[in-house]
């Protein structure tokens, strides 16, 4: 295996797209590839030995970057180049539009519900969805997070179906199994959990809606369950106004600030609940499920019905009212998340995440 593949991405921490851009670097490395990984943020550059070459773009502005992408592919001459998310897509097809000699094959990532964020983003992410309409057909292939978000990318941008692919994300990639099997098996045994008590494992930004846990929290004391309080795993500009707003509530909260393994630290009671208004898929409803923590969520996220096995993992909201998300996380706290679960988390490992990107990377029509 001689193809050399090159991957996009603003760095290796800080979000699921980073976490799943390492993981499949890894993997590839470690299957005998060639693999570079160019970086456009160096703050989110571990300082670390890694198993494949790491360049951190020197370039801030988006036509500099072009350019610097364009002379980087040229030298390197990979046979493949893989972005992930709008920004890097659009400047991963621009670069090799301009670049000198043998282009690589070009595969775009989509990792969100892009229709259901558009509308609440700012000019700059207008913008690259702008440029977004007008450049994804020249790709090679197109991997899609989760099946609602491919099928969203074949309507929106005009997509050949046969070049769309659903990758499920590595999400799994941090469980060890056989430690998640124990927990599970803990978990069902237990009987008495204790009080119910939320987990919100995400940052604390708009898109995550980090608010309505409270008022979740409040309705379900309304409805006579018990709440202990809620656990905050992540950090973000919100924080302060959740804080207050729990403090007016009455509501208990413990702030954590990110946790990368926030599941070793569940109480017994936890439910995850995760009221984003758009999500492409959610990587913490695979790693709440391996360790037999139950979730909750609305529908009208999209893609997180690819991340939940409802009335097994945990529920699914029909609407975003705090009703609806109260009663979900209600019914999730009466689960007991199935002790086998292998083979549905298989689906999720870094293996079986692989083995579909080799297909996409590889497989043109």
């Amino acid at each position: 295996m001689t193809d050399k593949i090159c991957i996009l991405v603003p760095g290796l921490s800080g979000g699921g797209a980073e976490f799943v851009a390492g993981q499949w670097a890894r993997g590839l490395a470690e299957s005998g590839r060639e693999v570079l990984v160019i970086a456009t943020h160096k703050s989110a550059v571990p300082d670390e030995d890694l198993p494949f070459e790491l360049r951190t773009m020197a370039s801030t502005s988006f036509p500099a970057r072009v350019r610097e992408l364009a002379a980087i592919l040229s030298a390197t001459r990979p046979a493949v180049i893989i972005s992930l998310m709008p920004h890097w897509n659009v400047l991963s097809l621009l670069a090799t539009s301009i670049m000198s000699g043998t282009r690589p094959r070009t595969i775009i990532s989509g990792r969100n519900i892009e229709s259901g964020l558009s509308a609440r983003m700012g000019r700059s992410y207008r913008a690259e969805l702008f440029l977004a309409h007008r450049l994804y057909r020249r790709a090679d292939a197109y991997v899609a997070i989760s099946h609602p978000v491919a099928a969203e990318a074949i309507a929106s941008y005009g997509l050949k179906p046969e070049r769309v692919w659903v990758v499920p994300n590595p999400a799994a990639g941090k469980v060890d199994l056989d430690a998640a099997r124990r927990a599970r098996q803990e978990r069902a045994e237990q009987t008495d959990r204790g009080p119910l008590r939320l987990v919100i494992p995400g940052r604390l930004v708009p898109q995550k809606q980090p608010e309505i846990p409270i008022r979740v929290a409040t309705r379900l004391r309304e409805l006579g369950v018990e709440v202990d309080g809620i656990d905050y795993f992540g950090a973000g500009p919100l924080q302060s106004r959740v804080e207050e707003l729990a403090r007016e509530a009455g509501v208990n909260v413990t702030m954590h600030g990110w946790v990368d393994r926030w599941f070793d630290h569940a109480a017994p009671g936890s439910v995850l609940l995760l009221p984003s208004y758009a999500e492409g898929f959610g990587n913490v409803f695979v790693e709440a499920g391996a360790y037999g923590v139950p979730s909750a969520a609305t529908s009208r996220a999209l893609g997180v019905a690819d991340a939940i096995a409802p009335g097994l993992t945990g529920q699914l909201a029909p609407s975003d009212s705090i009703s609806d998300l109260a009663e979900a996380v209600a019914r999730a706290a009466e689960l007991t998340v199935p002790v086998d679960l292998d083979g549905w988390l298989h689906n999720f490992s870094r293996s079986s995440s692989l083995a579909m990107l080799e297909k996409a990377m590889f497989t043109y029509r």
